[in-house]
């Protein structure tokens, strides 16, 4: 199984890595449209006053959320950055507002200071290597998200969303007990409901 991710992964991240800087940007802009209309249409469904809504900060070639970021946080919702602390463990959510100076967590990654609030996200955005229709995603290795989800789901209703590329897309993902499914997958192409 191991192998079959790991081949999976390599494939579909070169795939991701040929997007072009032009291409890029018309996404991030297409994904951030999609993705403001699905928060309103979740807070709406489920009677969310005002969701408190992760988005994973980019990092190398994914799909950029900083425009959903911003575009979130003009519409009036709160935002939350997913704090990286251990690997195989659930994140940590603390809140952000564009402008927020980012510091360097322990893996390297852009995350909001200690000193920022922290809370359980009611909509959870997902950065993904590869993802099927089923809702099915191959995360980087670390079962960081699928902990976190296997966290949060028990506590309270988290909406999760895959976001990608299209060209991430695979016919089947492989799946262990552990694997959490996505809600929904959003690329500059499509809003994905999973079957």
């Amino acid at each position: 199984m191991t192998d079959v991710k790991t081949d999976l992964r390599r494939r579909s991240l070169a795939r991701r890595d040929l997007v072009t800087h032009d291409e890029a940007h018309a996404a991030a802009a297409i994904v951030a449209a999609r993705g403001v209309a699905l928060v309103e249409q979740i807070a709406a469904k489920a009677g969310f006053e005002a969701p408190i809504v992760s988005v994973y900060w980019p990092i190398r070639s994914e799909l950029n959320t900083r425009p959903l970021i911003d575009a979130l946080a003009n519409k009036g919702y709160r935002v939350a950055l997913p704090v990286m602390h251990k690997v195989k463990h659930p994140l940590i959510f603390r809140d952000f507002t564009p402008g927020d100076d980012l510091v360097k967590g322990p893996f390297g990654l852009s995350e909001p200071a200690e000193d920022k609030p922290a809370s359980d996200p009611d909509i959870l955005f997902s950065p993904l290597a590869a993802f099927d229709r089923k809702g099915f995603r191959l995360g980087y290795g670390g079962g960081i998200y699928d902990a976190t989800l296997a966290e949060l789901r028990p506590k309270k209703r988290v909406t999760a969303i895959g976001v990608a590329y299209a060209c991430q897309e695979t016919d089947n993902v492989p799946t262990e007990p552990h694997d959490q499914r996505l809600d929904y997958l959003l690329t500059e192409r499509e809003l994905i409901l999973p079957v």
